[in-house]
This record gives structure tokens, C-alpha cells and sequence, in this order.
């Protein structure tokens, strides 16, 4: 994590290595209060007409808005840390001879036809700018620093899993009007009821299946994963009935498939896809970076947050689509 100033003042340090010293001062018992200390310290709160109200008042932490967003991207695409200096090409044994790559600058995938089967993806930046007002550090309880750089991390996550969204279906819409594609010519399933049954998964799959492959990801909106919890004896069994009607199961495996949500999938669209090694790479030139960008005639603190990645599908023949 990048080094940053709290306080002109202050020596510049590192979060995680505050943290660290301060799991040391405790391991080491500096800084610890002792018995006799807190016995005082609680004498005087309870002296002070306000001192109840003061104590829970700091032990109440801050209303969390939502839940943690979690990324789709990394379990779809088989993501691959590129080394310095060293171009992303992958070698590709296939019939189809073209790929799907994904330029963000041109707000468009390229279909690519590659010679001697190998593919080179095109790298972009993911990036988002958090910034923090100078007051915050001392009024709020809460470290607002690693507050404002979790939402960023979070939001390019959105961002990634928004581009593979865009991949997918122009890699789905292409590969149905080629001309090589005579196994299965439509890769869309068209759901009959207005929600998502276990009939339409099963059709998907099969479709997949007909390319000598097999379907193990399923990635849908948070609304439609709720359909799957209506889903009767017939379709689950009694062992998957019994353990989601007791709680213990959020519906995040059915059957050979692991299920994963996202607001990002639009709703009354689902996924259905192969293990990353059948469908698609993401290559790596850097992880997420983060470099200070303080303004101070602003009072601000701030940072940019980037990373430089790719997308490329190079088998089309996995990926198929149920539409609610």
C-alpha cells in the first residue's frame, strides 16, 4: 500500500505496517492499559453524569450501507501475472481461428483472426481516483482512509466484471452467425415463465455439452438468483430443500454448477459457462497499484488506484446465455 501523510507533521506510514507495530505493542504488552489504569478510567465515567452515554457512544461502530461487493471476473477468466517486458501471447489449438478482445479505449471488442493460432490481447487501465477531506481524519472514529480505499478496490472490481459482460455477449452474438458454427447455431435459451427455472439451466448446459464441453459456472443478478429459492422438491431434492429451508445453504452451488451473483449481470440474463481454462484469459501486466494524489489547496487527501489488465474469449463454443 502506497505511503501517504496524515499530518504534515507526521512521519508517513504505511497502514499495514501500522497495523503490524500495533499488534506488536500488544503482543509485547506496550501500550496496554493495566487492571489499576482501567479500573481509574472507569471511575471516572461513572462519576461523570455523561460518562455512560460517552462510553457507548464509542462503542458504537458506523451503519454499514451494504454488503462487500464481490468480484466475478477472476473466477471466470484464467488470469495470468504477465512478467516485465514480456508480451501477453498465447499459443490457441483451434479450428475456429479467431478471438475476442477487449478494447475499452475504443469502447468496443475487436474479433481478431490470428495467424499460426496465437492470440495477443490488448492491455487497458482500470482506475478510480478516491479522495478523503483533511477533517475527516480527526472527526470520524472510523480510519476513513481504509474506508474510501476498500470502496475503490471494490468499484474496479465493478468495473472489471462490467467489461466482461461486454465480452461475453459479443463473443455469444458473434460466434451464433458464423458460418463454422453448425453444431449448436444459438447459444440463447429463452426461459417459457417470467422466472428462472432449473429446465432452462439444464437446456444451457446441454447446448454447451453438444461442443464436447461442460458447463460449471453459472453468473446471474441478485434478483433472478432469488428464483432458485422457490424452486420446488422436484427440482432440488429433499437434501437441498431441508438445508436452504433451515438456512444453511444460499443456493451458491446446484448440482455440478457454482453459482455466482452479481448486480453487474443485468437482470433477466444468465450465464452459463465453462472452468476458465475452457473459455477465456486475463492477463496481468500489474495488480491493483495505489500512488498518492493529495490536494491540499482542497484539503483532500487522495489517491489513484489503477491496475493494467486484458480480456480475451479464444472458445466461443463454452459460453451460453438464458434470457428471463
Amino acid at each position: 500500500m502506497t505511503t501517504i501523510a496524515k499530518r504534515s507533521h507526521y512521519r508517513a506510514i504505511h497502514s499495514d505496517a501500522f497495523v503490524q507495530k500495533a499488534m506488536q505493542r500488544t503482543a509485547s504488552g506496550q501500550g496496554e492499559l493495566t487492571t489499576s489504569a482501567k479500573v481509574k478510567i472507569l471511575a471516572r465515567l461513572r462519576d461523570d453524569p455523561n460518562g455512560i452515554e460517552k462510553l457507548g457512544s464509542s462503542m458504537v461502530g458506523p451503519i454499514t450501507l451494504k454488503l462487500r461487493y464481490e468480484g466475478l471476473v477472476r473466477n471466470v477468466l484464467l488470469e495470468d501475472p504477465l512478467q516485465p517486458g514480456v508480451d501477453a501471447v498465447y499459443d490457441v489449438f483451434d479450428d475456429l481461428g479467431q478471438a475476442y478482445i477487449l478494447n475499452p479505449t475504443d469502447g468496443e471488442v475487436r474479433i481478431e483472426m490470428f495467424e499460426g493460432k496465437r492470440v495477443r490481447p490488448k492491455l487497458f487501465r482500470v482506475a478510480t481516483f478516491p479522495n478523503v477531506r483533511k477533517s475527516d481524519l480527526t472527526e470520524l472514529r472510523i480510519n476513513i482512509v481504509e474506508q474510501a480505499q476498500d470502496e475503490s478496490k471494490q468499484a474496479i472490481m465493478k468495473q472489471e466484471d462490467g467489461h466482461l459482460m461486454t465480452i461475453l455477449q459479443a463473443a455469444l452474438t458473434d460466434y451464433a452467425a458464423n458460418p463454422a458454427h453448425v453444431v449448436s447455431p444459438t447459444h440463447t435459451i429463452t426461459e417459457a415463465s417470467a422466472n428462472f427455472t432449473s429446465q432452462s439451466l439444464y437446456a444451457a448446459a446441454s447446448v454447451v455439452e453438444e461442443h464436447e464441453l461442460v458447463s460449471r459456472r453459472v453468473l446471474m443478478n441478485v434478483a433472478d438468483h432469488r428464483d432458485m429459492f422457490s424452486w420446488d422438491l422436484n427440482m432440488v431434492g429433499n437434501a437441498k430443500l431441508d438445508a436452504r429451508v433451515a438456512g444453511s445453504d444460499n443456493m451458491s452451488t446446484f448440482g455440478e454448477f457454482t453459482v455466482q451473483k452479481s448486480i453487474m449481470v443485468p437482470k433477466g440474463t444468465v450465464w452459463v459457462l465453462p472452468e476458465p481454462n475452457y473459455l477465456g484469459v486475463m492477463p496481468v501486466r500489474y495488480s491493483l497499484d495505489t500512488e498518492p494524489d493529495n490536494q491540499a489547496p482542497r484539503f483532500t487527501y487522495g489517491w489513484v488506484m489503477d491496475e493494467m489488465i486484458g480480456m480475451v474469449i479464444v472458445n466461443p463454443r463454452g459460453i451460453a446465455k438464458i434470457t428471463i
